[in-house]
C-alpha cells in the first residue's frame, strides 16, 4: 500500500513535471519568421480555430497548427479569437498573436478627404477605396429619409462631410466611414461656434458660405477676409456674385473656362442671378473655412479679384474693383 502510494506520488510529480514543461513550451514555443517584418492576414467571419491556425502556419508566422490550436485550449481562447484583418509582426510570439486576435486589434487604414472636395469626388475616394460600392454612397448621402434623420435642409450631404484623415477597417461599411466624417464635421462645428457664440447663422448658413470661403481662397489667410465681403453683401442684399457658385451650378458642362454667357445659367446655386446665400454648400469645407464664416475680419469691402498668384485684390467700390480687373485679369 506504502509503495503504490509512494508510485503514485512519481507518477504525478513526473506528470505535473511534463504538463509545465510542455505548456511552457507551446508558450515560447519557435516559429519562422519570413522574410517580411509584417504580414497582413485576413480572418473571416465564422472561421474554426483549425482554419485559423492553418492560416497563420500557411503564413509562417506560426511553426505548427497543432501546438497552436493546444496553446488555445489551455488558455480556453478557442472561441475568443476575433475576425477581421490583422497585421501582425513576423517575430510575433504565438502568444502575441492571440492576444492581437483576442482584443480584435485589426489592421488600421488610412482616408485622407482633402478640404474643399465635392461629395462626388468623396464618393470617387470611397469607392477605389472598396469603402462603399457601386451607386451605395449616392443613394445614402441623398436618401431623403436619411437627410431627414439628419435635419440636412439640402437634397444631399454636401458640404457635411468634414474632410479630414480617418481609420477604417476592412470591415468599415459604408454607412460607418459617413457618419464618422459627419460626426467629425459636427464636433468641429460645435467647438467653433461655441468660441462664438454671436454668430447669427444656421449650421446649413455657415457650411454653405464656408464652402464658397474654401473654393475662392487662394490661401487659409485670406479667408477671414473674403468671409468679410460676403458678409458685407449679404447685409447690403448683394448678389454675391461667386465663380465657385457658377461653376457647381454647371456641373458637367463646366470645361474649365467660365464665359459670360454662363453667368445667366438660371441654377440657384448661380449667385451671379440671384440673391443671397445659393441653396446648400458646394463642397466640403475645413476648419479654417468655416470658422472664417462664423468670425469674418471686420472690413468695409466688397469686391475681391484674383491677382493670379494665389493672391486677391480687395476693393471697397466698384470703380476700384473694376481699376483691378483691368490690372490683374485684363492686363491693361
Amino acid at each position: 500500500m506504502k509503495r503504490n502510494l509512494i508510485t503514485l506520488i512519481i507518477f504525478a510529480s513526473l506528470a505535473a513535471s511534463l504538463t509545465a514543461l510542455t505548456v511552457f513550451d507551446l508558450y515560447r514555443f519557435a516559429h519562422q519568421t519570413g522574410s517580411q517584418p509584417q504580414k497582413l492576414i485576413l480572418i473571416e467571419t465564422g472561421s474554426s480555430l483549425k482554419k485559423i491556425a492553418r492560416q497563420l502556419q500557411e503564413h509562417k508566422l506560426i511553426s505548427s497548427s497543432q501546438r497552436f490550436i493546444i496553446l488555445n485550449r489551455l488558455l480556453k481562447n478557442s472561441t475568443l479569437l476575433k475576425a477581421g484583418e490583422y497585421r501582425i509582426e513576423a517575430a510575433a510570439s504565438p502568444l502575441n498573436i492571440i492576444e492581437i486576435l483576442k482584443q480584435g486589434r485589426v489592421f488600421q487604414r488610412r482616408l485622407s478627404i482633402p478640404e474643399g472636395f465635392t461629395l462626388q469626388q468623396i464618393g470617387a475616394r470611397l469607392q477605389a477605396r472598396s469603402l462603399c460600392q457601386n451607386n451605395e454612397f449616392i443613394q445614402l448621402t441623398s436618401s431623403p429619409e436619411y437627410l431627414k434623420n439628419l435635419q440636412v435642409p439640402d437634397p444631399n450631404l454636401e458640404g457635411y462631410l468634414f474632410p479630414s484623415t480617418y481609420n477604417y477597417s476592412r470591415q468599415t461599411s459604408c454607412r460607418q466611414i459617413v457618419e464618422q466624417m459627419l460626426n467629425t464635421g459636427k464636433i468641429e462645428l460645435q467647438k467653433l461656434l461655441s468660441q462664438n457664440p454671436t454668430n447669427n447663422l444656421n449650421r446649413h448658413q455657415i457650411l454653405t458660405l464656408a464652402s464658397m470661403i474654401q473654393k475662392e481662397a487662394g490661401n487659409n489667410d485670406e479667408m477671414p477676409v473674403i468671409a468679410s465681403v460676403f458678409h458685407n453683401r449679404l447685409r447690403r442684399k448683394m448678389r454675391l456674385a461667386s465663380d465657385p457658385t457658377t461653376i457647381y451650378a454647371l456641373g458637367k458642362n463646366f470645361d474649365g473656362n467660365l464665359r459670360r454667357r454662363d453667368l445667366h445659367h438660371p441654377s440657384p446655386y448661380n449667385t451671379y442671378r440671384h440673391h443671397g446665400l445659393p441653396p446648400g454648400p458646394i463642397c466640403s469645407p475645413g476648419h479654417k473655412a468655416i470658422r472664417a464664416a462664423i468670425n469674418p475680419d471686420q472690413t468695409d469691402y466688397l469686391y475681391f479679384v484674383s491677382r493670379n498668384n494665389g493672391q486677391h485684390q480687395f476693393s471697397r467700390t466698384l470703380k476700384e474693383h473694376n481699376q483691378a480687373v483691368r490690372k490683374y485679369q485684363l492686363k491693361r
